[in-house]
């Protein structure tokens, strides 16, 4: 099948909800708590400020972030409450997980959203398409779970760095499977991993 795949300058843009995750976690570990909650907030609106100005839409991701950092703005500065900062990690990465795996579950994969938008429309429709997303989907479910984990087994900063490391290596895997399965290094239209 001889269908073009990309159309982004860089596919790597299919992974800018996470951004403001990764700029909040420095500043909330130096307990600038009040700091934290307003940048995320800012780099959620910015993230889909972006998405929107590029006409790519808003992701689940984008939305519960959005939601998340409003939530977290109210609760810390309405409620005075540090709760659900101090639980950031576990509750955003189990809700990711579920993100996942009802996709799954649902067969529309959770990645397909963000692949969308740095493909071709032509190869959306290509079988590869679907088995690249299941199959990254999948990496990243196991990937928010294994976060979980360690967020409530480990403490300090490495329960937090950790997690953002498993992260980098799930995008890392899920473009490198991506990219085999775009290549035809694995079955075409195959729905499981």
């Amino acid at each position: 099948m001889s269908v073009p795949e990309f159309r982004a300058s860089s596919p790597w843009l299919a992974f800018t909800g996470l951004l403001p995750v990764v700029i909040m976690v420095p500043i909330l570990l130096v307990h600038a708590y009040a700091l934290g909650v307003v940048v995320a907030a800012a780099g959620c609106l910015a993230v889909v400020g972006y998405h929107l100005a590029r006409g790519q839409g808003i992701t689940s991701l984008d939305l519960l972030a959005l939601a998340f950092a409003l939530v977290n703005l109210g609760v810390y500065f309405f409620a005075h409450s540090t709760w659900l900062i101090e639980h950031v990690a576990v509750v955003f990465y189990t809700l990711l997980a579920a993100q996942c795996l009802v996709s799954l579950v649902r067969g529309d994969p959770w990645t397909a959203q963000f692949t969308r938008r740095v493909v071709t429309p032509e190869f959306v429709t290509d079988p590869r398409f679907r088995a690249m997303n299941v199959r990254a989907t999948a990496v990243w479910a196991a990937a928010f779970v294994a976060c979980d984990v360690l967020s409530v087994a480990l403490r300090g900063a490495v329960s937090i760095w950790l997690p953002l490391v498993v992260m980098v290596m799930a995008a890392v895997a899920s473009r490198v499977m991506g990219r085999r399965v775009v290549s035809g290094g694995t079955a075409h239209g195959t729905a499981a991993g």
